[in-house]
C-alpha cells in the first residue's frame, strides 16, 4: 500500500482591473460568481431576492448561461428589467476581482462543487463569503466564512440583512493552498 497524500489545487486570484460598468454605487450588492446552472443554485438566490424588503441590495450575477436552466434564464431575464439584479456574462479576471472588492459578500448556495474556486477566490481577496456548507469549502475556509444551508430562506436573509447594514471590515483572509505545494506534493509522490 502506498501513501495518501492530498495535494489541493492553488488559488490564484487576478490582480484587479477596471471594474465592469453598472455596478451599483448607491447601494450594497453581492456577488454570486460561477456558471449559471442547476448545481450552483441561481434559482434559490432569485427565489431569495424576491423576498428581501425594499430597498433591497443588488445581486450581481457573474457567469455565462450554462445548460438545462432555461427557467432560471426567463427568471434572471424578468428579475435584471426590474433593476435589482445585473448579469455579466463574461467578464476578465481583473474585472471579476475588481466586482468582488465591491462587494459586501460572495453568495456560493452551490448544491455540489468540484473543488468549489470561488469562495476561495473571495476570501483571498478580503471579501467576506456566505456559503453552503460544503465539505471542500468548510476544509480549506473553516470558520472564517459564514454557512447558511443551499435551502434556507431565513439563515439567507438574516446574513444578507447583517452584512447589508453591519460592519464591512475584510475579514482575514485564510490561508489557502498554493501552486508551488500542490506541484512540490504531486511531484514527491511519484518519486
Amino acid at each position: 500500500r502506498g501513501k495518501v497524500e492530498v495535494a489541493p489545487p492553488g488559488v490564484d486570484v487576478a490582480k484587479p482591473g477596471a471594474p465592469p460598468p453598472g455596478l451599483p454605487e448607491d447601494r450594497p450588492y453581492f456577488v454570486v460568481l460561477g456558471t449559471i446552472e442547476p448545481r450552483k443554485n441561481h434559482a434559490f438566490l432569485l427565489e431569495l431576492w424576491k423576498t428581501l424588503p425594499d430597498p433591497k441590495p443588488c445581486l450581481v450575477v457573474i457567469g455565462r448561461r450554462g445548460w438545462r436552466n432555461e427557467a432560471v434564464f426567463r427568471r434572471l431575464d424578468a428579475a435584471r428589467a426590474k433593476g435589482d439584479i445585473i448579469e455579466y456574462g463574461d467578464l476578465d479576471d481583473g474585472a471579476v476581482s475588481a466586482a468582488l472588492l465591491g462587494a459586501r459578500a460572495l453568495l456560493f448556495p452551490s448544491l455540489a462543487e468540484g473543488f468549489g474556486y470561488p469562495p476561495l477566490e473571495a476570501a483571498a481577496l478580503g471579501v467576506p463569503v456566505i456559503a453552503a456548507p460544503l465539505p471542500q469549502t468548510k476544509a480549506l475556509l473553516g470558520d472564517s466564512i459564514v454557512y447558511a444551508p443551499h435551502n434556507d430562506l431565513y439563515q439567507w436573509r438574516n446574513a444578507i440583512a447583517d452584512m447589508s447594514v453591519g460592519d464591512t471590515t475584510t475579514p482575514k483572509a485564510p490561508c489557502l493552498p498554493k501552486w508551488f505545494v500542490h506541484f512540490n506534493l504531486v511531484s514527491k509522490s511519484l518519486d
